[in-house]
């Protein structure tokens, strides 16, 4: 069993990619591909860097929310372990009010970011609507079978949220239809939502009450991969990942028969497959990281981001002037210039620049010790 003051490489690596690829890598890496093509990249290279239309083939792109609440339930195993070694006989208690603390702070960056929150403006304002809304309500739902059940009950509540979750989809009639409709705003999930939500919503697609039981059940298999690293050895924690991924996938293509696979409401289908996606990645970062081999000094570059996850996420994703994310603000001032005397080459010096910029930051407080938690 690993001992509890002792960060585990992978975990923190795998956030710091997908953190990464959030923070501009992924735009950065667009450029670069398209310098080597020489022009326009072919597209089934450039929809990699889009999110799917509805119901259209899965892309890597859409693998980053998925990995950011799956890699949420990889930590919860070590840090709730922690907290009942610290907290004596009422750690349950404590550790529940640090948890509703946590998904309230969530709550509210969620709204910070795209929300409108700091707008002031309730016509505007959007209540749960955020990739950090759908992580507090899978900490939440993830936190109860962590304070209250062992692995099996932890391994039980994955299966009977996306069970519950593909019933209730599949089967419950709604506003005069039939259950089973997977239709852009016209499905069980999103008329839950304009039930509940009435204005406050954002206008998208995208569901989130109701879907909570799926991020619920992704944060679940995160548990569960945390628990595999915390409690077998190394060779046996990557072999049981991997085994776990590739069922997932199998499940996911069965399944895709009856439920389609839909981001924007994260149906059962896109939970299994996302989730088979992260736990074969997990076990491959587990190999490379976490077993004393020198490919574990990958994971330097990325410790940045995966030690200052919120702090990174925000100042990408928060808005800024004119509409652009804020840290966009930070960077175009500085760099813009350089940019527009290099060419074709300028978007990728801008991006790199960038990029590197946010890195130097990050860095300079991973090394001071320096972390945003909430």
């Amino acid at each position: 069993m690993r001992t509890m003051n002792k960060r585990i490489t992978s975990i923190d690596t795998l956030r710091g990619l997908d953190m990464a690829l959030l923070a501009g890598g992924a735009e950065l890496l667009r450029e670069l591909l398209q310098l080597a093509w020489g022009g326009e990249l072919p597209q089934a290279v450039a929809q990699q860097f889009t999110h799917a239309d509805w119901g259209g083939a899965f892309t890597c792109w859409d693998m980053v929310m998925p990995l950011f609440i799956f890699i949420v339930g990889c930590s919860m195993p070590f840090a709730f372990a922690k907290y009942r070694e610290k907290g004596g006989a009422r750690w349950r208690w404590c550790t529940a009010l640090r948890v509703l603390r946590r998904v309230v702070v969530l709550f509210l960056l969620g709204m910070v970011v795209q929300g409108h929150l700091l707008g002031f403006d309730t016509a505007h304002m959007s209540l749960f609507c955020n990739t950090l809304h759908a992580i507090a309500a899978g900490y939440l739902i993830s936190a109860l079978f962590l304070l209250w059940g062992g692995v099996r009950t932890q391994a039980a509540g994955c299966i009977c949220c996306l069970a519950l979750y593909w019933a209730a989809m599949r089967f419950i009639p709604y506003d005069g239809h039939e259950g089973g409709r997977f239709l852009p705003y016209d499905n069980l999930a999103r008329y839950i939502d304009c039930t509940l939500q009435g204005r406050w919503q954002d206008g998208t697609p995208y569901t989130w009450i109701l879907s909570s039981l799926a991020f619920g059940g992704l944060t679940l298999m995160g548990v569960l991969g945390g628990q595999c690293l915390r409690l077998l050895r190394p060779a046996g924690a990557a072999c049981s990942l991997a085994l776990a991924g590739a069922a997932c996938l199998g499940a996911a293509l069965l399944l895709e028969a009856d439920t389609p696979l839909i981001k924007h409401l994260f149906t059962t289908t896109m939970v299994l497959w996302s989730g088979g996606w992260c736990l074969l990645l997990l076990a491959a970062f587990h190999l490379l990281c976490d077993t004393g081999l020198p490919t574990a000094r990958i994971s330097m570059p990325l410790r940045a981001f995966g030690t200052n996850t919120i702090l990174a996420y925000m100042l990408a994703e928060m808005p800024g002037v004119g509409g652009h994310p804020f840290w966009w603000g930070i960077a175009q001032p500085l760099f813009s210039g350089l940019a527009a005397q290099c060419g074709e080459c300028g978007p990728a010096v801008f991006h790199g620049l960038s990029f590197l910029l946010l890195w130097g930051l990050l860095e300079l407080l991973r090394r001071r010790g320096i972390m945003l938690r909430v």
